[in-house]
């Protein structure tokens, strides 16, 4: 049994220039449990059963830590963000949600303002991430974290400095050193350097986009990624795309290390 999920909402909204076709094609676990709503219920699956969600999920919404009961008993539909992962883990009894880009704190906002930081600091569940999105105050965020009691461990690193473009580094509580799941304990594993997008003017562009979709009422963040696929010819989704990948082969691991010890 995967002792996992998968966030959907990067894989349903956030990858503009990867099909389905390439989805089902090249996605590299067979097995790994992504989790979606529909109708108020949770579902889980391989990519074959998700695109088929996939293909209307531009009809739905986002689910939450926060939203995701009433959306249950509502009889919602739609893609489970980080914090929602988490709270579908916390359903099923897993330990772990994983993601890529996770969220953070913009200048002026506080802690509570964040789903996945709330979740962090309340939930059982940890998060596996890549490094919270780049238009958020890296810094700040991890401050916060560490204020709320979580531990932060970084993959190979003790050190973040960026999500897909790089950035100052900030220290983390510490490099993995084999720890495992438990609550208030969020991994990341960083993107290496190599792979980033130098041009940071991009981001820039692609978040005032994002703002003058939001107040159209569409949501935030698919709307900067659209318009960062879009300015790259599709490397930022690739970037993802592999970077979630990688994410869910060390949730693996750390899955494999947790059932060991038990």
């Amino acid at each position: 049994m995967v002792g996992h999920l998968v966030e959907s909402a990067l894989l349903a909204h956030g990858l503009k220039s990867i099909s389905d076709e390439k989805l089902m094609r090249t996605w590299p676990h067979d097995d790994a449990a992504i989790a979606w709503m529909e109708k108020g219920r949770l579902i889980t699956g391989g990519i074959e059963k998700f695109c088929a969600f996939r293909r209307k999920a531009s009809d739905y919404g986002r689910i939450n830590y926060y939203n995701y009961d009433s959306c249950m008993t509502d009889g919602w539909s739609g893609a489970l963000t980080a914090s929602g992962t988490m709270r579908a883990c916390e359903a099923l009894g897993l330990p772990l949600a994983v993601t890529c880009g996770m969220g953070g704190l913009m200048e002026g906002q506080e802690p509570e303002e964040c789903h996945d930081l709330q979740a962090l600091a309340e939930s059982p569940v940890s998060l596996l991430a890549a490094a919270p999105k780049d238009m958020f105050d890296l810094g700040r965020t991890v401050r916060a974290m560490k204020a709320a009691g979580i531990t932060i461990l970084g993959y190979e690193s003790d050190v973040c400095d960026g999500y897909i473009f790089a950035g100052e580094p900030v220290s983390l509580s510490g490099r993995w050193a084999g720890e495992v799941p438990a609550g208030r304990r969020l991994f990341l594993r960083g993107i290496r350097s190599k792979y980033r997008i130098p041009d940071r003017g991009l981001l820039r562009q692609a978040y005032e986009y994002g703002k003058g979709r939001k107040r159209e009422g569409i949501h935030f963040h698919p709307a900067v990624n659209e318009k960062l696929d879009e300015l790259t010819a599709g490397r930022s989704s690739r970037i993802q795309y592999d970077a979630l990948a990688d994410n869910i082969t060390w949730a693996e691991e750390l899955i494999h290390i947790l059932r060991e010890i038990k």
